[in-house]
């Protein structure tokens, strides 16, 4: 008997917490709309996975590690089994970072994700599994990497008239997974991409996703709505050629209006699909650390110091910062850099997940390299090591390969392992 659970938890953190995202810290002081722990419980006789998503900016490997491993010992669902994604919210802050929100809420949010966990496997019951996809109706996600005239990259050139092109398209396609369940609320799925840091400012928000599940569960009568974030590491909500540059609560709000209006047009037109087997997988993949600018280590902590103290007497683009800030640690820093790539999956739907910010294409290539699947992604699963650029980007220029510490090796190594692990999905499915 194939089964399905969802629960929820609010986890909004004290006023005063540091909100993470940006270069300065910001203080928070308000609370636009909840913080949450969204989880959903997949199992049958044999077998069984959570994905769990957080409406946090980061979470580091080692606190999601020991999450999964605390989870596992609770609900008896193995801890490969187990997808944990913070959706990237920059209204939020994030998990496992020592000094960003205080100890006793960390002790609290543990308890919390043991918690909504144990909860989503309590719901389980009886359920069919449909499917369907669309492109929303209005462009909502953009690429924000551009060819400039001069042939360099930049991200987000606002307002600059040397922009020529956006490098790559952008994926506004809203993936469903629908659980109909005897005797309980049935479950939608949603998978969307795009960077949710569209508010801005000092309060607590989900940002968009949050708004797609509220109003996806306004819309459709007795239905919970879990909202997993793809590959967006290339991907914003900037639209460079609208009149006015989009942002705030409002646009969030139009944002979450899009994609649920998609939701809920497809909502009636989705494929019913057998559950298949169940599967799970989690691989820490180690790849080299980007060593670009070793020589340069003093020279960026001097660059760093004056920045902050605003006596940096030379212009500096967010590119410049960010590479700064990682020249700097650069001491600090193993030789090796230590990815997950996760997998859950049942049937013909698989979700696979990456520990950082994945690029567009880390979601394409394997989705079209394993057809018979459909497959979903998501951002910062398991893990946060940051921007994962695709091969190209490395070659390209710009803020993303400049900031990261890792190298051009990493694309190919996390999608094959991707590609590998929805393959071995697949023929222990026949």
């Amino acid at each position: 008997m194939f089964r399905a659970g969802f629960a929820r938890v609010d986890v909004t953190p004290p006023l005063g917490s540091i909100l993470t995202g940006y270069f300065a810290p910001r203080i928070s002081d308000g609370v636009l709309d909840p913080v949450e722990l969204n989880a959903l419980a997949i199992g049958n006789e044999e077998d069984s996975i959570l994905i769990i998503t957080g409406d946090f900016m980061y979470g580091h490997e080692a606190a999601l590690t020991r999450f999964r491993k605390l989870i596992a010992e609770q609900t008896k669902v193995p801890e490969d089994h187990i997808l944990i994604q913070s959706i990237h919210q920059h209204t939020s802050t994030s998990v496992g970072y020592p000094g960003v929100t205080d100890e006793h809420y960390q002790h609290v949010l543990e308890c919390k994700f043991c918690d909504v966990a144990r909860m989503a496997v309590n719901d389980m019951a009886e359920a069919k599994v449909s499917i369907a996809q669309q492109e929303t109706a209005e462009q909502v996600s953009f690429i924000r990497r551009y060819r400039m005239k001069d042939g360099s990259t930049q991200t987000n050139p606002v307002g600059n008239p040397d922009r020529v092109a956006p490098i790559g398209k952008a994926d506004n396609t809203v993936r469903l997974v629908k659980f109909e369940r005897e005797g309980a609320k049935d479950i939608a799925l949603v998978n969307f991409q795009t960077h949710p840091d569209v508010i801005g400012g000092n309060k607590y928000s989900a940002d968009w996703p949050g708004f797609v599940r509220r109003m996806t569960e306004r819309d459709i009568p007795d239905v919970h709505c879990i909202l997993v974030n793809g590959c967006q590491g290339d991907t914003n909500h900037y639209n460079l050629d609208a009149e006015k540059l989009p942002g705030g609560y409002e646009h969030s709000r139009h944002m979450g209006r899009v994609i649920t209006d998609t939701v809920v047009k497809i909502w009636d037109q989705t494929k019913e699909v057998a559950p298949g087997k169940i599967s799970g997988k989690v691989v820490m993949k180690r790849t080299p650390t980007n060593m670009v600018g070793l020589d340069r280590v003093e020279e960026s902590i001097a660059a760093l110091k004056a920045l902050n103290e605003g006596t940096y007497d030379k212009p500096v683009t967010m590119g410049d910062r960010g590479e700064f800030r990682r020249i700097a640690n650069m001491e600090k820093t193993t030789l090796v850099q230590v990815v997950p790539v996760s997998m859950v999956a049942f049937g013909n739907i698989a979700l696979i997940g990456y520990g950082g910010e994945p690029f567009t294409e880390y979601a394409d290539i394997p989705r079209n390299a394993v057809p018979e699947l459909l497959v979903l992604s998501a951002c910062l699963a398991n893990g946060a090591l940051g921007y994962l650029p695709s091969k190209s980007a490395f070659e390209e220029g710009g803020y993303e390969s400049r900031t990261t510490n890792l190298t051009a090796d990493v694309a190919p190594a996390l999608q094959n392992e991707a590609i590998a692990m929805l393959r071995e999905h697949v023929a222990n499915n026949k």
